[in-house]
């Protein structure tokens, strides 16, 4: 085992300390100026605490006049469904290409790893133009249907574990009677929970923060977060202790996420790194 010197424990710590100031020196006055009154903000600096740490009157108006309950309650149910069965069928895929050797198994992950490649705003207007065939713009069904799709990046993800799970126990429930279907079910797919809770921890984070596809597929009425957020950010009349309530509304959520789930967090990116 390397032994550390003290001068490199001490920038360690200094470089930690500088980071965490980093991220939490901004979150300061936006959390003062989402309880300030609209008179306490004109008359006061931002690093100034509020008077009353109760005024909840900023938060009611994002929620109730910005629409932000509503577009939050979108938000859970796209990404609820969506990541569920993009879980489902990234496992399944990977299931399939990893254990299984038939013809065009080259071919198909070539063209998985070819769409790393490919901007997503390069294949929007034909992508559009199938949604709006399918008559699902305007419609949540057409946003969870694009976040459900297979990225070569979940493949890898359960490559790396699936690695690490012998054939040996799929061996031994085919001789049991069991069929693939069964296999997948009861052995793999338990197994993959460490790179399932990676590739929900990735994907969820990067949905919930999406304006781009949201935006250009909902309309007015049925709106995510980040969209009702923007809107809402956008209005010239809108106070700035209002908007910061607004803000601070859309952080919450992953707080209390990663709250419940920093240990599944580490150990789930622990595990795909190791794996």
């Amino acid at each position: 085992m390397i032994k550390e010197s003290k001068l490199y424990k001490v920038l360690r710590y200094i470089f930690l300390a500088a980071a965490c100031i980093f991220v939490i020196v901004p979150m300061i006055p936006l959390i003062f100026m989402a309880f300030k009154t609209g008179a306490e903000y004109s008359s006061t600096d931002v690093l100034t605490p509020p008077k009353n740490w109760l005024n909840m009157y900023n938060f009611i108006y994002a929620v109730r006049v910005g629409g932000l309950g509503k577009a939050l309650f979108n938000t859970v149910i796209i990404l609820g469904i969506s990541l569920s069965l993009q879980i489902l069928f990234t496992t399944m895929v990977s299931y399939i290409l990893h254990r299984f050797t038939f013809k065009g198994r080259k071919v198909i992950m070539s063209l998985f790893t070819l769409t790393m490649f490919i901007p997503v705003v390069t294949t929007q207007t034909v992508v559009f133009q199938i949604i709006y065939k399918l008559r699902l713009v305007n419609t949540m069904a057409g946003v969870i249907l694009l976040y459900s799709g297979v990225g070569i990046i979940g493949i890898y993800i359960m490559f790396n574990l699936l690695d690490s799970i012998s054939r040996e126990l799929d061996q031994s429930a085919l001789i049991d009677g069991a069929g693939y279907f069964t296999i997948y079910r009861r052995i793999i797919l338990p197994l993959l929970k460490p790179a399932c809770t990676t590739l929900l921890i990735l994907n969820g984070i990067g949905y919930y923060n999406d304006f781009y596809i949201p935006n250009l597929y909902l309309r007015k009425d049925v709106r995510t977060f980040t969209v009702a957020l923007y809107q809402f950010f956008g209005n010239m009349s809108t106070p700035f202790e209002i908007v910061s309530a607004a803000i601070l509304l859309g952080i919450i959520p992953i707080g209390i996420v990663y709250i419940f789930l920093q240990k599944y967090i580490y150990y789930g990116l622990a595990g795909a790194i190791k794996s």
